[in-house]
């Protein structure tokens, strides 16, 4: 074994076992970083390229978009919508008084999870989530719960609503591929989405139900958005409508050949015009950005660098080989890797479970000569499937201190929506997306 193969080793289990062990995400730059450099698996200028890359630069765009939102009151909008309509179906019958608020916090989660990242939308619900349990004295931490699984099966079915996706698919571009488009993820996402939201909404039993009382004075204020002046409501329709035309440039993107066009670009440029109709103060932009994220999207870019530039991605892929050996069998290769990344996405963040293997499924695509979006749509789908331990995703990381969850109550409520999801991806995935 050579020193620069022992330095991508080393460096791709520090990264592991940083996430593993929920030590501080950003460290897995910092940590990763000297390792590969001073062993010599990576130049310093391979290491600073990942800061450029096409992940980290949508990331950034949705994190601006997120701040403008929270800045002008758009995310309060979403959330007192969210209570106005539970407060509506919560003074029927007591019976139905839980399935229905579990159902009207499901369709409101889903729908922005589409477009919004999944962790941001569940985190924006948290106080509405609050404000519903000191009017219906249902727990709290069951509801975060719910709202946990629900915005991930519905961030899974497009692009932009999952980090695991976004990162997935960069694998693909930084590879020099034809990246997937924005809605291709729904022809799995959505069979998951309805039937993991039957389940989830008529089997709520099986999620643990605490006697808890609600933190603090949570409030939900529920005339806010009817109290905001005329000039704030103008800066709401500008960001909104600026939002809009990203995931317009997003979608166009992905289904027209547009010579020249970069969505991310133009997703800079809307925003170099709502600062110039100062939607915002200056500083608000930036306000869901912090060093930490920047350098955890880092550590996974290096990660994924790693396993593309060292030989420790034709390691990886020939486990994969071995593994799946001389079959040519669609359901065989999809349930190894459907297999693979689940086990691996449970103990690592998904969407770092993602940007390392993805690279792996395009080595081993080409050495089976395979389609490489259909293998990384197969890694994709099976690392949203993060139910199963709190540290499995950074939705679960983000929210879990705000309950009284335990480790195994994930794992209770969660393995159906595994069931789901493997069944979903061995039907549809060949048939959609041909290996061959």
């Amino acid at each position: 074994m050579t020193i620069q193969l022992f330095g991508a080793i080393l460096g791709v289990v520090v990264f592991i076992l940083i996430l593993m062990f929920r030590l501080p995400n950003w460290l897995t730059y910092v940590a990763v970083a000297p390792i590969v450099v001073f062993t010599g698996a990576m130049t310093t200028k391979e290491v600073y390229a990942v800061f450029s890359s096409s992940g980290l630069q949508l990331m950034y765009i949705i994190c601006i978009f997120m701040g403008l939102m929270t800045a002008t009151g758009l995310d309060s909008i979403i959330g007192n919508t969210v209570v106005t309509q539970a407060n509506k179906v919560a003074h029927g019958d007591e019976k139905k008084m839980e399935r229905m608020l579990l159902l009207v916090l499901f369709v409101f989660g889903n729908i922005f999870s589409f477009f919004l990242a999944n962790n941001h939308v569940a985190m924006a619900l948290v106080p509405v989530i609050y404000g519903i349990a000191k009017r219906t004295k249902l727990s709290y931490s069951k509801m975060i719960l719910f709202v946990i699984f629900s915005t991930t099966i519905g961030g899974a079915c497009t692009l932009v609503g999952t980090t695991s996706n976004v990162y997935a698919n960069t694998a693909l571009l930084d590879s020099g591929l034809k990246g997937l488009g924005m809605f291709d993820f729904a022809w799995v996402g959505v069979p998951v989405m309805i039937l993991g939201g039957i389940y989830l909404i008529f089997c709520n039993k099986m999620c643990p139900s605490y006697e808890e009382t609600v933190p603090g004075d949570a409030q939900v204020l529920l005339e806010a958005g009817a109290a905001a002046s005329a000039e704030m409501r103008k800066k709401q329709h500008l960001v909104c409508g600026g939002f809009v035309l990203f995931l317009i440039g997003m979608v166009a993107d992905s289904v027209m050949d547009l010579p020249g066009f970069s969505p991310y670009f133009f997703g800079y440029g809307i925003i170099a015009i709502l600062y110039f109709f100062k939607v915002a103060k200056p500083k608000q932009f930036f306000t869901s950005i912090s060093s930490q994220l920047v350098l955890f999207c880092a550590g996974i870019n290096l990660a994924i660098a790693i396993i593309n530039i060292t030989p420790l991605g034709d390691i990886f892929s020939n486990f994969f080989i071995t593994a799946i050996g001389e079959s040519d069998n669609l359901y065989v290769i999809t349930a190894i890797l459907w297999a693979g990344t689940v086990v691996m996405t449970q103990f690592m963040n998904n969407m770092a479970c993602a940007g390392v293997l993805a690279p792996v499924a395009i080595g081993l695509s080409e050495h089976l000569g395979a389609d490489p979006r259909a293998m990384v749509m197969a890694i994709a789908m099976a690392a949203t499937s993060s139910y199963l331990t709190p540290m499995a995703s950074g939705t679960n990381q983000l929210l879990m201190p705000f309950t009284n969850l335990k480790f195994q109550d994930f794992a209770r409520y969660g393995w159906p929506l595994l069931i789901i999801n493997f069944i979903c991806c061995m039907l549809i995935l060949p048939v959609v997306f041909p290996f061959f």
